[in-house]
């Protein structure tokens, strides 16, 4: 059961930061996941409706939340605000609260938010505007494969995610991108490939952060989770280097290791994984 005054988890986290010069640092952030109504899209391999309400959020609750994140989490520049869906759509944060959750936001140089290209595009700058920091939008692209995007019913297209990203851009606003790494049916090679030319695209789009997810078994991908590609962490490891390579600018590349199990691996991918992690923080492979 969930409190819909609680977030239904909180931390601290670090990733890393590239200013114009290239110059990179690590800066703390405080993620919270906040309690909210069920996001609508249901792609095929999300199974973050677990961690959702089955009705819309009720005004209030969401800075409720937010303060009470605020009362367990150590002090950061940074801000996550990821509702297991998407922050403009009005069933799961209300507008109403926009003002109060900014003001609750007062002190972030950053606040980043996840949001699907098909919510509330008249709102987004509406909130950007009570801000006192940067608005991060992040966007679940997945992968500019087509037929795997398609199969995964995010109810977007490749144009829709570009056209979504040139707003962004217009209104000030930077871009997270969220890839996945793998599908269920696909060789590792292909999967290696695709998040490839996927870290491309999102780049060339302006995405200020790519974020590599592995594909992971969870509750999703409508019963096919048995036949995703064996992801290792040699395999992230040389795409991190790969991709590592295309990025300029202020962009940074992370990639998403929480799902790995390291208590259950070999020595010698725990001891891989920790240097990745480095890795990543530092923005530079050459450890690896």
């Amino acid at each position: 059961m969930l409190d819909p005054t609680r977030p239904y988890a909180q931390l601290s986290e670090r990733e890393p930061q590239r200013d114009v010069s290239g110059e990179v640092a690590a800066v703390d952030v405080s993620t919270v996941f906040l309690t909210a109504s069920r996001c609508p899209v249901g792609c095929a391999m999300c199974d973050l409706h677990l961690n959702t309400l089955p009705h819309p959020t009720e005004r209030g609750a969401i800075a409720e939340q937010i303060r009470f994140a605020h009362s367990v989490l150590p002090a950061a520049p940074w801000i996550k605000l990821y509702n297991s869906g998407n922050f403009f759509d009005p069933a799961s944060i209300p507008p109403a609260d926009y003002t109060q959750i900014a003001a609750l936001c007062d002190r972030y140089q950053r606040v980043i938010v996840e949001n699907h290209p098909r919510f509330g595009r008249q709102r987004h700058q509406r909130f950007r505007d009570q801000l006192n920091g940067t608005l991060e939008i992040a966007v679940g692209l997945e992968t500019v494969q087509p037929r795997i995007l398609k199969r995964l019913g995010k109810q977007m297209s490749r144009d829709d995610f570009d056209g979504y990203a040139r707003c962004l851009r217009d209104w000030s606003i930077d871009l997270r991108v969220f890839l996945i790494v793998g599908s269920p049916g696909m060789s590792v090679v292909e999967s290696i490939r695709w998040a490839r030319m996927s870290v491309r695209h999102a780049l060339l789009t302006g995405a200020r952060h790519v974020s590599l997810i592995p594909a992971r078994a969870g509750h999703g991908w409508n019963g096919a989770a048995h036949s995703l590609p064996d992801i290792r962490p040699n395999h992230l490891a040389d795409l991190f280097v790969d991709c590592l390579d295309d990025v300029a600018g202020a962009t940074c590349l992370s990639v998403d290791l929480w799902g790995f199990h390291q208590a259950d691996l070999p020595v010698a991918d725990q001891q891989l994984l920790s240097r990745l992690e480095s890795a990543v923080l530092r923005q530079d492979a050459d450890q690896l």
